[in-house]
């Protein structure tokens, strides 16, 4: 049974959120950052499309709640999408709501539209998998806005696993150490075709 109340689910946003932000303070980060000024904590002249998996998308939300940057993210129109825009809003993320199926297209010119100092979050992966299989929308993206792509992985050893129907999801335990690596960024030529 999925919750369909507008109230509600707000009201689980707020509460998820204020949990995250509880144990957000908990945590040690140690990162390792191979282009300096890619770093979407901090606000750099030029901004990214940072490249997460779903699974492991907790460590970015977490070091965004704490210095809350301009960050904008894709997030899908199903119910599930609705508790995590309702999450992020609450974090001081904005999310903007499309996917392959359902308002993708729209979704990606309200991307494209993103004013410059605005970074963006995707999880390529998504919103049906397969499991860490990138989809062609992140690359069409980065073609059309110059920006260029930043791909984020991060572990936590201490961790719960909620398993989902294509992917889970890895929750760090309160007070314990994330790794996390930002790569090199990665420019996709200009006008690419579908």
């Amino acid at each position: 049974m999925r919750i369909r109340s507008r109230y509600l689910t707000k009201f689980v946003g707020w509460f998820v959120a204020l949990v995250f932000r509880a144990l957000s303070r908990t945590l040690r980060f140690d990162g390792h950052i191979e282009a300096a000024l890619t770093d979407p904590s901090y606000r750099p002249s030029r901004t990214f499309i940072y490249a997460l998996w779903h699974d492991s998308i907790l460590i970015p939300l977490a070091r965004a709640a704490l210095t809350r940057p301009n960050i904008a993210a894709l997030v899908s129109r199903h119910q599930d999408g609705s508790y995590l825009a309702e999450f992020m809003q609450c974090i001081g993320i904005r999310s903007i709501r499309g996917s392959t199926n359902r308002g993708g297209e729209q979704a990606i010119r309200e991307l494209v539209d993103q004013a410059d100092d605005w970074h963006i979050f995707i999880t390529p992966d998504g919103p049906r998998g397969p499991h860490h299989e990138i989809k062609e929308g992140i690359v069409y993206l980065a073609s059309r806005t110059g920006r260029p792509i930043v791909p984020i992985v991060s572990l936590y050893p201490q961790s719960w696993h909620i398993r989902g129907s294509w992917t889970g999801l890895w929750i760090p335990k309160p007070f314990s150490r994330c790794y996390y690596l930002l790569g090199e960024p990665l420019t996709i030529p200009a006008n690419l075709t579908d």
